[in-house]
């Protein structure tokens, strides 16, 4: 039921948009997108984008995920917990920082003129290079929380076996630690993908400014092109080229499990996974990773800190331009902002809380059940995540105007609303971290629980859930933290049912009589 309410029906309305041309269904718009050369532009950008990005993410996210989970590296809880960072700032927000650093006249830029003397910049932020850039620093964060769960669960003896038989380390690590860990690192490299492909803020603030259209901006302009005939229909079209790109992706990450075997927790009790030592490459491996945070945390986070400080943005970091007013306006003048962060991490934790349950009970269903159609359960919920929030939030508009039928339950217009779009949204990453989990714990597990008279429920509970625990938890954090960074679901889902608009004039012919004052605030 709640995978039909989150996500079966608002896809659906939003597939039976795509085929609407002037109230009638029809091919119209995909015959027009067909013939029209910057739709392919901009699908070509994507695709180029989404693969350069998963390719570069996921390498470094899994070189880090090994360097915390199995090696001797000096206060590596310390490292995790500053690794994570990226991911709790919304990539919109880092993309800003990066313009700060590295547009035509930004710090770091002016720096390098400075001292060089050179009249040109360092590198310039804007186009492609840069979204592939900034896309990778805040997101690789997804690839290392999928991969060093797995990589802390994997079995030492299978590693001890392969040192017996004259293996080094690092062909240990080669040949046995890192195809074992294949449904972690392939889970990631697929939500980073799906990230990348559905990626609004980053593209259009470094796109735009060198003309470079990607799909999800392309998507928005459509959107918001009120002079053009169906232009909801055409972008819901538009997504629906994204859909296509993620259902080929998930058979592609199919295709590569279906070839091996990934279970390493088996009814033998096993200790933790070895650690190896890295020894002479210890100190350099340690202050490579110290100027990598440097590079991807500490330095567009003091730019925006820096810029957050000034009187006026522009101004030089000087003392007399330094003030705390405008975080006093936002704490004590706002109560807005107090009652924003508030709904922000209560909707978070509750739609992360969710997610977890219902991405548990799917991803039990489609891995040990083996239900009939999961290929097509899994494409659903990776469809939400794959296209840009913008037409998730539009989606949810048009599905839930009206009451639900037969319960009479009115979604529109309240809170609940931004819960589902997020619980829709994010719940790929419960499916793929708990079915990664998953793969690697044996059923005989489980079976030796049923002959022992435990329910199915009580055998999940008391077997499978304390043994995946790693995957619950990075799929509860990979959930919370961009549902409280969530911009698009949360205005749009808010803006449109306040304020009068094009999807506003949309909602009217839908709907004789709508609410014109908002029963909340939410930013």
């Amino acid at each position: 039921m709640a995978l039909a309410l989150g996500v079966i029906y608002p896809s659906a309305v939003l597939v039976a948009q795509s085929f609407l041309a002037g109230g009638r269904i029809s091919l119209v718009h995909y015959a027009r997108l067909a013939a029209d050369l910057g739709a392919y532009r901009a699908l070509l950008h994507s695709l180029v984008i989404s693969l350069w990005t998963t390719a570069a993410a996921t390498a470094l996210g899994v070189l880090l995920a090994w360097l915390i989970a199995r090696t001797d590296l000096p206060r590596r809880d310390r490292w995790h917990t500053v690794l994570l960072i990226p991911y709790m700032v919304p990539p919109f927000i880092g993309a800003i920082a990066w313009v700060y650093l590295l547009n035509p006249v930004g710090y770091l830029n002016r720096t390098w003129m400075a001292f060089t003397g050179s009249p040109h910049p360092l590198f310039v932020i804007y186009g492609q290079a840069g979204i592939i850039f900034v896309l990778t620093l805040y997101e690789y964060p997804i690839a290392y929380l999928a991969a060093v769960g797995v990589l802390r669960r994997l079995n030492p003896a299978l590693e001890e076996a392969a040192r017996m038989a004259r293996a080094g380390p690092w062909r240990a690590m080669r040949d046995i630690t890192f195809p074992l860990a294949l449904p972690g690192i392939l889970a990631g490299a697929l939500l980073v993908m799906m990230a990348s492909l559905g990626n609004f803020g980053t593209a259009a603030i470094l796109g735009f400014p060198a003309r470079y259209e990607v799909l999800t901006t392309r998507i928005y302009s459509t959107i918001l092109d009120f002079d053009r005939p169906d232009h909801l229909q055409v972008a819901a079209a538009l997504s629906m080229w994204l859909v296509a790109i993620a259902a080929v992706a998930l058979q592609a990450q199919r295709a590569a499990l279906r070839r091996g075997r990934y279970t390493v927790i088996g009814g033998q009790a096993s200790g933790s996974a070895a650690v190896v030592a890295l020894g002479r490459c210890r100190r350099p491996v340690t202050l490579a990773l110290a100027s990598f945070v440097l590079l991807a945390v500490a330095l567009p986070m003091a730019a925006v800190l820096q810029t957050s400080l000034v009187r006026a943005y522009g101004l030089p970091a000087v003392p007399a331009n330094l003030t705390l007013r405008h975080y006093g306006t936002v704490l004590f003048d706002l109560p807005k902002a107090r009652r924003a962060i508030i709904d922000s991490l209560g909707l978070a934790a509750g739609a992360a809380t969710l997610i977890m349950v219902l991405g548990a009970g799917i991803a039990y269903a489609l891995e040990r059940c083996r239900v009939r159609g999961r290929g097509v359960v899994d494409l659903l919920v990776t469809v939400p995540y794959a296209i840009p929030g913008t037409v998730v939030a539009l989606a949810m508009i048009l599905a839930w105007l009206r009451p639900i039928p037969i319960l009479g339950i009115r979604l529109y217009d309240t809170l609940g609303i931004i819960l589902l779009a997020y619980v829709a949204r994010f719940l790929v990453f419960g499916v793929r971290t708990t079915l990664a989990g998953l793969t690697q714990v044996h059923a005989s597990l489980e079976e030796a629980a049923r002959i022992s008279g435990a329910t199915a429920g009580e055998a999940f509970r008391d077997i499978l859930v304390p043994l995946i625990r790693p995957s619950l938890v990075a799929g509860w954090l990979l959930a919370f933290i961009p549902a409280v960074a969530e911009l698009t679901l949360s205005i749009l889902s808010f803006r449109w049912a306040t304020k009068p608009s094009g999807w506003w004039s949309l909602a009217c012919t839908m709907r004789a009589r709508l609410p014109c004052r908002p029963r909340w605030h939410f930013s």
